[in-house]
């Protein structure tokens, strides 16, 4: 999923760095940090942005940015809501780019890619789901975590292969048949996992959640 900076023209590559800037410091200066403090929840975000970084350090694949990894983004969503989310993710992919995994060049591209992109389509699809569906537990469970993040990671990923067929990079028949054939292979396990985890912090730690209230979930249901 990442993009190596090699394979970026030049114009893209240093053009993106004030996309990058424009997105990232707004999100970083209005992102609710006090709300970290306030319920104490420092030692989880920090090891959730831990454990996204982990994550996206053990990839695999066939060519350089034709890579897959779980990506644990729709979890920081619900979790901490899409402005902490998206600021965590970033400072995960600064952290892997400190210690060397990624290239310090292509870090705009990557973070629109890997923390901008899927943090937003988890809060589209959860807000709407919010809106236009029954609230119930297993709704929450199944669509916002579980087919959400199934839907982030797919976006992520054909996004990816636009991006990399559109520079050249690779002809689009071996991006078809070598990286997009196989992504249900990512997609699944993606989902699986996000739903296992919102499913143990609903119940055992709702407080953890911003993206979940016993209220409109679990009572009078």
């Amino acid at each position: 999923m990442n993009v190596h900076a090699s394979l970026l023209p030049p114009l893209l590559l240093w053009g993106l760095w004030p996309v990058f800037m424009l997105v990232i410091i707004p999100v970083v200066l209005r992102a609710p940090w006090s709300l970290l403090f306030e319920n104490r929840l420092q030692p989880q975000f920090v090891g959730c942005c831990g454990l996204v970084a982990l994550a996206w350090s053990m990839s695999a694949g066939v060519q350089p940015g034709l890579e897959f990894h779980l990506l644990g983004t729709t979890v920081l969503t619900l979790l901490f809501g899409r402005m902490l989310a998206i600021a965590g993710a970033t400072g995960a992919l600064v952290a892997l780019s400190v210690l060397g995994f990624y290239e310090w060049q292509a870090l705009p591209v990557n973070a629109l890619l890997l923390a901008v992109l899927p943090v937003l389509t988890a809060h589209v699809i959860g807000y709407y789901a919010y809106r236009w569906l029954p609230h119930h537990l297993f709704i929450y469970i199944f669509v916002v975590a579980f087919f959400g993040a199934m839907f982030a990671v797919a976006v992520v990923l054909v996004t990816s292969s636009a991006l990399h067929a559109a520079i050249g990079a690779y002809p689009p028949d071996l991006i078809w048949r070598d990286y997009l054939m196989v992504m249900p292979l990512v997609m699944f396990p993606e989902g699986f996992i996000t739903g296992m985890i919102m499913t143990m912090c609903v119940v055992f730690r709702p407080e953890w959640v911003r993206t979940f209230d016993d209220r409109d979930y679990l009572m009078d249901k």
